[in-house]
């Protein structure tokens, strides 16, 4: 049993997703896969939900820096998009 379910609370909504694919040239894989899980967690604090066949999101600017700022750039970006 995992701490969150032991001690009663319930772990945040739970967030799917199917595909993410990401075109974003210069990133090495341990990048790549920081960016999928920030995108997720912020997904999930973002509250998202309901169920969309595709969301395609351009950024404009350079995308640039940290994993963390650009799956935060991303969540907004998708945020939205999917309210």
């Amino acid at each position: 049993m995992s701490d969150a379910a032991q001690s009663g609370q319930h772990p945040g909504p739970e967030v799917r997703i199917d595909r993410l694919v990401l075109d974003i040239p210069g990133l090495d894989p341990a990048q790549g896969r920081a960016l999928a899980l920030g995108i997720a967690e912020g997904l999930a604090k973002a509250g998202a939900s309901g169920e969309h066949a595709a969301v395609s999101v351009p950024l404009a600017a350079p995308t640039g820096g940290a994993p963390a700022d650009l799956a935060a750039r991303i969540v907004a970006a998708l945020m939205e998009r999917l309210v």
